[in-house]
Order: C-alpha cells, then structure tokens, then sequence
C-alpha cells in the first residue's frame, strides 16, 4: 500500500513540476521603446514668408538641443525620463487655408501632442481654433500681431515671440523722446501684422501727446508702391508728416527701392530699423549711392551682437560651429553679394524660436504625461527662462512672453574675419529691459477678460492627499511578470512540503 501511495505521490509530483516548469523558461518581455513626443511645427516652405521658415526651423532645433542638454536637463533631444521628441514639419504655403488643413490633419492622422509655429499672423490666427477645439498646446513663433494674445486669445496659445507692442515701445520711444518728433504717418502691410502694428503704436503715440496723421496698406506681395507714396504725399502737404513709420515683411527690397526712387525722404524723415542682416543688405543693393542703409537706426528685435548674455553665446557658437547658413536657400538679388545669404550667424527669428523650445522642454519634463490641463496651470505659473534675448518672463493673464527689446543701428562690419565680415548688421545703441516695452494685459475669452489658474490639477479629498485612481502599482522593482514568478514558486514549493508532511504520516 506504501509503495501504491508512493508511486502516486511521485506521479503527483511529475505532474505539478510538467504544469509549472515552462513558467521559468519563458523569455522575459522585452521592454517597449518610449512613445515619442510628436511636434508639429508649422512653415512657410514654398509660398508666403518663406525667407523666414529657416530661421524657425534652424532656431528651434538648437533650442531643443540647448533645452536637453544645458537647462538642469542631460538627454539630448529626450525628456529626462527617456521619452524623445520627434519633430514634423508642415508647409503652410503662407494660406490660412492650408495652414487649417495641415494642422488638423497634423493632429487626426499624425497624433501630434503640441503645435509650434505660425510665421505669420494670419497663419497663426487660423491654426489657434483649431489648437484650442483639439485642446493643444500651440506655441506660436514668430507671427507678432497683438491681437493673438489679446481679442483672439485662447487659453492653448502661448506666444515667447515679441508682439507689435514691443516694436510699438521700443520705436516710438525713440522717435518721440529721443528724436522729438511728434506728427507720424504709417505704411503697414495689409493684413493682421501691419493692422495690429498701426493699432500698438497709435497708442504708444497718443500717450505721449503724439498725433497720427493717417496710414496706407499696401499688399504685402505688390511690386509698385506708388499708390502708397502718393497717398503719403498727399497727407504730407495737408498735414506735415514729420516721421513715417514702416510696419513691414519678408521683401523690403522692393519697397526701400521706390521709396528712394520717388524721394520720399524729402518729404518726411523715414524711420530706420535694423531689421535682418539679409534685408538689411537686399536694400542696401537697391540703392544708388550716395543714398545707403548704413547707419539708419531705430527699433530692433534681435541682431546676434546685441544681448550680452551665456545663452546668446551658445546659440551664435553653436550656429557657426554647425556651419549653419541661415540664407543659404534664399533667392539672389541682382547686385547682392553672395555672401549676405551665406554667413553662419543668426538671423532675425532664431533666437524667438530657440526660445520657443526651451519652454516647450520645461513644460514637457514638467507634466510628462502631457496633460494639457496641467501643461496650461504649470505654464500660467510664472515662469522666467534665461533664453538669447535674456530672462524671458511668460506673463500668465495673456501668455504672452515679455524679453528685452533693442534700439539698434546699421553699420557695416568692418572687422577682419568676423562672421559677417563687409556686411551690414545691428550695432547695439540702446537696450530696452522687459518691463519697458510690455504690452498691455487685452487677453479675451469667450467674451470675458481671461483669468488664469482655470486649468488646475482636481480638488484634493479632505485628508489633504488627491483622490486615489485605477488600481495600485506594484512596489518599486517588481513587475507583473516578477509578481507572477514569485507567486508560482511559492504554489510549488506549498505542493512539495505538503507532500514532505503526507509521506511521513
């Protein structure tokens, strides 16, 4: 009877081990990469502003290499936690139409988390409802029109790019206080831009006891500005325009070159500005000398020379040592010297959009699952970010960034071997801090004055700790499979002593 038993304990046996033995032999799951964070970053590649699409792009990318490397952070192009960015590039073609179409398509077929971009205004006014009906984050850069962080401002954009009240500070602070002139005149690109900018300075104007004489808006693309000239002459002999401001984009060429041709200067002083250094050059070569852009001075947005900053430092060393030619695609006109398209140095957006990344990184290794709710609450939280123009400050009531501003004049870089060597660029005049040219507080949503702080994590529970969800995680070190091994073992080892026990009775 003993040796019955026995055999039918050992067959027992045999089988427990054949049931869990293949539990050991299975290969451990192999752990899945990270999900990539999916950026869309929207240009004008092969219509409208596409001048300025490389500087966006070229911008952005170094800024995401400075964010993840240089910022408390040491994952290049990866969050701390390992997830890595993944950057898509949508052409706009400069239409607001195909800026729409692109976002939304960006967002439905190619699951992008947060949308950056918008050259210009226009663009960056179409994609914003979409942002905010899909409840993304949108990042625009460079479009400046005022009214994206003002009447149109919903809670999902957020603007580190300057706005025309910057330009509005900054320029009529010098023409009226330190020029004292007092009587303006506009020429402004038709469209949101150049509406926005007329709007910012008209203001900044009549606070200092100015006066607006009257405007013209011409289209951006015209290729005769006499119409406009005309105009501006007409105001001039009922009027007595002393100074006209210029509120314009991408091609200044051909615009400078009528007003010269139809001397206009004669009739009212011209603001200056130092613009881009490709611009810059490009009008400079539509002049018949003695007329030239040298030393024509007034506001100034960015010049790689001007802020005296480490974060300025690496972004021109890193330009140069990548041998970036922020021009390099850009088309030649007659009588510009080719070495104006093919410097290494940054250009006019570059730093707005290296900016742009650093908060991008921030808020992303701050809310790592990407909760735009807390995204939002974490980005209303008062943030300065020390970026190429300085420590930049991301007001919560708009959203809107607040950097320093530049009073700037052009000058041609004589200096052996620097990058920019016999080519115009911005010499340092002034330096406007921040707080001198922020704008005003317009933000409006849903018909109401926003007030931020809307988005904050849910209640906490009256204990004080935030109402549990799902289920519990295993401890630290332990996974499911882990979990299940140990469980298994244990089964097959209460099966052994049992058997231990019932032989010996």
């Amino acid at each position: 009877m003993k040796k019955i038993r026995s055999i039918s304990l050992s067959l027992s046996m045999l089988l427990l081990v054949s049931m869990f033995l293949p539990i050991f032999f299975v290969k451990p799951a192999v752990a899945q990469a990270p999900e990539p964070i999916k950026i869309g970053v929207f240009v004008p590649e092969t219509a409208g502003l596409t001048s300025y699409a490389p500087w966006t792009k070229q911008g952005f990318e170094l800024g995401m290499i400075y964010a993840t490397t240089e910022m408390g952070y040491d994952n290049e192009n990866k969050t701390e936690a390992g997830r890595p960015y993944e950057i898509i590039y949508y052409d706009t073609k400069g239409d607001v139409v195909e800026a729409a179409t692109r976002a939304t398509e960006a967002i439905e077929n190619d699951d992008i988390d947060i949308l950056v971009g918008g050259t210009s205004s226009a663009v960056a006014a179409a994609i914003a409802p979409i942002a905010e009906d899909y409840e993304k984050l949108y990042f625009i850069t460079p479009g400046a029109a005022s009214s994206l962080t003002a009447e149109n401002f919903n809670p999902y954009i957020f603007r580190i790019a300057r706005n025309n009240w910057h330009d509005a500070y900054a320029g009529v602070t010098y023409a009226m206080d330190y020029l004292g002139y007092t009587k303006f005149a506009f020429l402004a690109a038709n469209y949101a831009f150049g509406y926005d900018g007329v709007s910012s300075m008209t203001s900044v104007i009549e606070e200092k006891g100015g006066v607006v004489l009257g405007s013209v808006y011409p289209g951006l693309f015209d290729a005769d500005f006499t119409p406009s000239i005309d105009a501006l002459k007409a105001i001039d002999a009922a009027n007595d325009i002393e100074y006209l401001f210029i509120i314009w984009a991408l091609d200044f060429s051909v615009l400078y070159g009528d007003l010269v041709d139809q001397n206009l200067a004669s009739y009212m002083e011209i603001s200056g500005a130092c613009i881009d250094i490709k611009s810059m050059n490009e009008i400079q070569a539509t002049f018949t000398p003695p007329a030239t852009y040298v030393n024509s001075t007034g506001l100034c947005l960015y010049g790689y020379e001007l802020p005296d900053n480490p974060v300025n430092d690496w972004m021109v060393a890193q330009h140069v040592a990548r041998h970036i030619a922020p021009n390099a695609d850009a088309t030649h006109l007659p009588g510009v010297r080719p070495e104006v398209y093919t410097f290494e140095a940054p250009e006019l957006f570059t730093a707005s959009a290296f900016a742009t990344a650093q908060f991008l990184v921030d808020v992303t290794n701050a809310v790592q699952d990407l909760d735009t709710d807390l995204m939002i609450n974490y980005l209303e939280g008062g943030i300065t970010i020390n970026c190429p123009k300085g420590p930049t400050y991301l007001r919560p009531d708009d959203h809107q960034g607040l950097a320093e501003m530049y009073i700037a004049k052009a000058v041609n870089d004589t200096r052996p071997g620097s990058e920019t060597e016999n080519i115009i660029i911005a010499e340092l005049v002034q330096t406007l801090n921040y707080s001198q040219v922020a704008p005003p507080v317009a933000s409006v949503w849903n018909g109401e004055p926003y007030v931020p702080g809307g988005f904050a994590p849910p209640p906490t529970t009256t204990t004080g700790t935030t109402t549990p969800t799902g289920t519990a995680s295993p401890p630290p070190g332990f996974d499911v499979l882990t979990v299940g091994v140990i469980a298994v073992v244990g089964v097959f080892l209460g099966f052994i002593v049992a058997a231990v026990i019932f032989r010996k009775r």
